[in-house]
């Protein structure tokens, strides 16, 4: 994970010099619903995406997305299968559009990647999967900049009959200024 992020950085300071492709950073307070067979366990906790994309403000977006670059949730019970933290990662694709129906700043958020689940009990740590992201926001813009208020649902399903459902509210600060 260090190299990706250090690889990423290294190709946003590369493309920099384009005024399209954009670095966008928004943070979600996740709730969690583990999975498995007939077991159902809760997990919650602050996490973060970044992406990382080509941008036309308020018309669409779309590009690489990691999250969580920090982060890790807490079992709502002591006695959880997987132990009192969980850390769910996901690499993937994300498109933003603005279908400009009811409002100008309404957007559609959808996403799909791979996930890897890490666990901190049991004989296996580490899970992998792949996911589906769906939003739906609101971007306030404010001069040469937006707040973005979304609400979206991710679903990954792993190894060995595990699947999570998530409901992610988040915000984003995201400023517009050309520099």
């Amino acid at each position: 994970m260090k190299y990706l992020i250090l690889m990423l950085t290294m190709l946003q300071t590369y493309s920099a010099f384009s005024a399209q492709v954009k670095v966008r950073a928004r943070e979600h307070f996740e709730v969690h619903e583990v999975h498995q067979n007939s077991s159902l366990e809760m997990y919650s906790g602050l996490t973060n995406t970044i992406n990382i994309w080509w941008e036309e403000p308020y018309d669409y977006s779309f590009g690489l997305s990691l999250s969580p670059v920090i982060a890790s949730l807490k079992a709502a019970d002591n006695d959880s299968v997987y132990g009192t933290r969980i850390l769910q990662q996901n690499i993937g694709l994300e498109f933003k559009y603005f279908p400009k129906i009811l409002s100008d700043f309404i957007f559609l958020r959808p996403g799909a990647g791979y996930s890897k689940l890490r666990v901190d009990q049991g004989d296996k740590k580490e899970f992998y999967g792949q996911y589906a992201y769906l939003g739906l926001g609101y971007e306030i813009p404010k001069d040469d900049f937006g707040l973005a208020l979304e609400m979206a649902y991710r679903y990954a399903d792993y190894q060995e009959a595990i699947y999570i459902k998530t409901i992610t509210p988040s915000i984003g600060f995201h400023f517009y200024k050309k520099i």
